[in-house]
């Protein structure tokens, strides 16, 4: 037998937010709100089996990447928001190209550093 969820508006944890343990209710949807706007190159890490981001290390420390939260293509850039165990963040994928060899190489960094909301859908 499974607990149902509570209804109504989802109860956020205070003070430090541990996302590892961090879930959204069932049905909710995830609002992000910039919270600080940076440009910090990052190392991304892929999982071999499924080809998706599995993490990124930023300085000397990992960040495990829990959910991808959206996707986004524009010209010369990917944009991913994810949800890593240490916080909600927006990364950039950009190709920059050897303009004598032309050859292009991926850099990524991140772009913003994000707070996420879970927001229930009204009922009509």
């Amino acid at each position: 037998m499974t607990a149902v969820p509570p209804r109504g508006r989802p109860r956020r944890p205070r003070g430090p937010v541990d996302y590892r343990r961090w879930r959204a209710p069932r049905g909710a949807h995830v609002l992000t709100i910039e919270s600080r706007v940076l440009r910090e190159p990052v190392a991304l890490e892929l999982d071999p089996a499924r080809q998706r981001p599995a993490g990124f290390w930023r300085g000397d420390a990992f960040y495990h990447i829990l959910r991808i939260l959206g996707r986004r293509f524009e010209k010369g850039a990917t944009y991913l928001r994810v949800l890593s165990d240490r916080g909600c963040f927006e990364l950039v994928r950009t190709v920059e190209i050897d303009p004598w060899t032309w050859q292009g190489r991926g850099r990524w960094e991140i772009v913003a550093e994000l707070v996420a909301i879970p927001v229930m859908p009204f009922e009509s």
